[in-house]
């Protein structure tokens, strides 16, 4: 059990630690913000273009999933372990600074590729310098921001997935019809680039300039005692003893990042399939779309997390609020690809990123309250190797095996995705209620 007292939700009592201003908590959250927005522009950019690349590289769908889950989550998920040992003993900000100079140029190369190979190995150095983030940030969220204002931090820190996806639709549409039009001819660097890898090399060229932003944080002081660390032994243990609250949250980091991932990496391709769109088109409306619904999802979601947990007295309440919200998004999500017309279609893509964020807040917020701070950097690399491998790598690849065994034609890919989405998204939540129940239960026994 748990043991009944402050440092079993992530609190430290023997050593009290300042988080500094409200002025500087918020300047970190909105750094990481932007960094994790630059994260999903990069790893993302593939998803948009999804049928030219297949057509002007001769693959098939499956290959297609590979480069977008596997390629990217192998090394990506192992190496999050090492990062997170790292994120709790040297600088966080030299860190996680270096870490994106490096996928930058990871992301650069990407763009360059010729061929599937090259393309598939851009992607691996892609996930090496990506795997520091997640423990890095975590661990700075963790330590920087008060308490009684996490559900909020993560929901604006977890608004970069949506926005990062956004951002890329609507740059990488605007690169892609630039690039059709000959804009770049004549270009150093650039001009003999063909559109679709002009969607990939730009954003990373642009992320070495942004890394610059981590240099300017405060870097929060750790609740531990000056050289204490916590071994991954003790980690080991703090979770094992504790293993009927992690052991449905981790399952729970299975399904969701599997739906996640299969949903957003065909969800382009499917919609250019059913209406003939054009990747400029569906770049664009996409990201504007989701660029106005996503602000007031972030900021309402956690706004309402931290009321209904009644100042962190109630915090199973924040994770059955999410599963509410996540099973509401199946609707219009589900809406989108057979609604009987395009205005209808875009009214449903809109409808759906107003309810997205929920359910990634639920997880990583989860992880927080059950946390000590002194562990947060390890945890949450073992909760992204467990996320990445098996969450992120095979969900594009499993829709796409889905289609190609049980469906024919040019929609097979959206039967297939009509099954998976809402059958892993199901099973996720079905674990998150779990972990609040027995959150429930522990936090009624440590009050009695």
């Amino acid at each position: 059990m748990i043991d009944n007292d402050t440092a079993a939700l992530g609190e430290i009592p023997a050593v009290r630690t300042t988080t500094g201003t409200l002025t500087q908590q918020w300047y970190l959250v909105g750094v990481l913000t932007v960094i994790y927005v630059l994260n999903y522009i990069d790893r993302g950019a593939l998803n948009l273009i999804v049928n030219p690349l297949k057509e002007d590289l001769h693959i098939t769908d499956v290959q297609v999933s590979l480069l977008i889950g596997l390629s990217f989550a192998a090394l990506y998920s192992v190496l999050c372990i090492p990062a997170g040992y790292l994120s709790d003993v040297m600088s966080r900000k030299v860190l996680l600074g270096s870490a994106i100079c490096f996928w930058s140029c990871a992301a650069t190369v990407c763009g360059f590729a010729g061929n599937y190979a090259q393309l598939f190995a851009g992607r691996v150095g892609l996930g090496v310098g990506e795997a520091v983030l997640p423990p890095t940030a975590y661990s700075l969220l963790r330590d920087g921001v008060r308490p009684q204002h996490r559900a909020r931090a993560f929901s604006c820190y977890h608004l970069g997935t949506g926005v990062g996806t956004a951002l890329g639709a609507l740059i990488g549409g605007s690169l892609f019809a630039l690039g059709v039009a000959g804009a770049f001819a004549g270009m150093p660097i650039l001009s003999g680039l063909r559109p679709w890898q002009l969607v990939i090399a730009v954003p990373g060229l642009c992320g070495i300039v942004i890394s610059y932003l981590v240099f300017t944080l405060r870097e929060p002081p750790r609740p531990m005692a000056a050289g204490d660390s916590a071994s991954f032994g003790e980690m080991f243990r703090y979770v094992a003893d504790n293993r009927r609250l992690y052991a449905p949250l981790f399952l729970s980091i299975v399904f969701g990042p599997m739906a996640v991932s299969a949903w957003g990496a065909w969800q382009a391709a499917a919609i250019g399939r059913i209406w003939g769109l054009a990747v400029p088109e569906i770049g664009h409306t996409t990201g504007l779309l989701a660029l106005c619904a996503l602000p007031f999802d972030a900021l309402i979601i956690g706004f309402l997390m931290d009321r209904v947990s009644r100042g962190g007295t109630r915090r199973d309440r924040t994770i059955f609020l999410a599963i509410g919200i996540a099973a509401l998004q199946l609707v219009p999500a589900l809406m989108i690809l057979y609604a009987p017309s395009i205005p209808l279609m875009w009214a449903s893509y809109g409808a759906s990123m107003l309810l997205t964020n929920a359910n990634g807040v639920a997880g990583t917020l989860s992880l927080a309250q059950v946390t000590p701070g002194r562990l947060m950097g390890k945890v949450t690399s073992f909760y992204f190797l467990i996320a990445n491998l098996l969450g992120l790598a095979l969900g594009p690849t499993v829709t796409a095996l889905v289609a190609e065994w049980f469906f024919t034609g040019k929609l097979a890919i959206v039967g297939a995705m009509t099954w998976c989405y809402p059958l892993l998204t199901g099973l996720n939540l079905l674990c998150l209620a779990i972990f609040a129940s027995r959150l429930k239960h522990w936090q009624a026994a440590a009050a009695s």
